[in-house]
């Protein structure tokens, strides 16, 4: 969905200074996920919810500069080379990506279990690094996935340490896409979820967004307000509620815990 429809002026943002094309802009690239590589005119339309004669214009431009390519036998678009060399060029100047590995790693390796970072990506998280152990069944998602926000351990410690306001703008996004009738039970999970994190450091998830999949999540606030969340997942057969509470749960809050010394500074 468009990032563009849940922007909510109110709350500070300067409208007279937001540029609109640029916004649509952006919307169409946001359109493409991992393992889906060519998109429709119709298909960007319909996530953008754009008129097809805007995003055919939209969509020539940005193949003119790079951003998207057309197949001549389809006439289908793809991410261009200039979004991939604007991704490589902000993951490899995230400092704390680089920290961190090593002890993603060795967290991974010691429970054989996926190890994952992220930041926020609209409603979804977006991998930026992942760690994985040998284990056969893990939450063996690549860089540049995205998982929902509001299903997941991630997301939850995300939630769990944004600034108030900044919370609460994002669950209004969140109640938007959901829909009234679900709703009320995605806020009592998120709540319960970062209550979970008050109390422990952590959150968890079991069983709720990918229903073999299990995970624990932590997350940092630096100080520009920018939340990088990280979690640990694996099979659900393999990691019991029990283990997780008392074991895989507290390392990975450790683990976070030790890390925030190096996000003192926004440059991280």
């Amino acid at each position: 969905m468009a990032r563009t429809k849940h922007l909510d002026f109110d709350e500070g943002a300067d409208s007279s200074r937001f540029v609109t094309a640029l916004a649509r802009g952006l919307d169409v690239l946001a359109c493409f996920h991992v393992d889906e590589k060519w998109l429709t005119n119709a298909e960007i339309a319909s996530r953008t919810g754009l008129p097809k004669p805007t995003v055919v214009r939209m969509a020539y431009t940005l193949c003119v500069l790079g951003y998207l390519r057309q197949s001549h036998e389809s006439g289908k678009y793809a991410l261009g080379d200039s979004v991939a060399a604007l991704g490589i060029t902000m993951v490899s100047n995230l400092k704390l990506r680089r920290i961190a590995r090593p002890y993603m790693q060795d967290l991974a390796n010691r429970y054989d279990i996926s190890v994952s970072l992220g930041i926020r990506n609209g409603l979804s998280v977006l991998y930026v690094e992942n760690c994985r152990s040998g284990a056969p069944l893990s939450l063996g998602l690549d860089l540049g996935a995205r998982i929902p926000i509001a299903e997941t351990a991630m997301g939850h410690a995300l939630l769990a340490v944004m600034e108030p306001r900044e919370r609460e703008r994002l669950l209004a996004e969140i109640c938007k896409d959901e829909g009234e009738q679900r709703w009320p039970q995605v806020l009592q999970t998120i709540n319960a979820g970062c209550a979970h994190w008050r109390a422990r450091g952590f959150t968890v998830v079991v069983r709720d967004w990918q229903t073999d999949i299990v995970g624990v999540g932590a997350a940092i606030r630096q100080p520009d307000g920018r939340v990088i969340a990280f979690n640990a997942g694996g099979a659900a057969s393999k990691f019991p509620r029990e283990l997780l509470e008392q074991e895989v749960g507290p390392q990975l809050a450790r683990m976070v815990k030790g890390l925030e010394s190096f996000v003192r500074s926004d440059e991280v």
